[in-house]
């Protein structure tokens, strides 16, 4: 028994994955996501963003104690695990999320799709420029 729910925070600086779970937190997932994305200057920044995540949904929403209830773990989830409710997957890059198989973007910043381009190609505009 519970309303499980996990958030897995996803970075192209982490090998893998981070993930968060709560195992009475039912839509705890999506609500702490939504009000980190909407308060932070971290987006882009995956470190602090991860922590500002664990901390609104374990402490904040979840008053976790540091005993029962909540656990982090790294890799990427299957979809086979015991959860309740939809999974939130997290781009630590873009602020960008994606929850009950729909992709979400109203915290993208044109600085995050920057650093994003940046991260793939080296540059801000996505193409070489020849030094002569």
């Amino acid at each position: 028994m519970g309303d499980r729910s996990y958030i897995q925070v996803e970075s192209n600086r982490f090998a893998s994955p981070i993930v968060f779970y709560g195992h009475w937190s039912g839509t705890d997932n999506l609500t702490a996501v939504k009000n980190v994305l909407a308060r932070t200057a971290r987006i882009g920044d995956p470190s602090y963003l991860t922590a500002q995540l664990f901390h609104g949904f374990a402490m904040e929403l979840g008053e976790y104690d540091g005993s029962l209830g909540f656990g982090i773990e790294s890799g990427h989830l299957t979809g086979g695990e015991w959860s309740d409710n939809p999974i939130v997957v997290v781009n630590a890059d873009t602020g960008e999320y994606a929850y009950d198989g729909e992709v979400f973007s109203e915290f993208v910043s044109p600085v995050a799709d920057k650093a994003l381009l940046w991260s793939k190609t080296g540059t801000e505009t996505g193409t070489e420029t020849a030094n002569t």
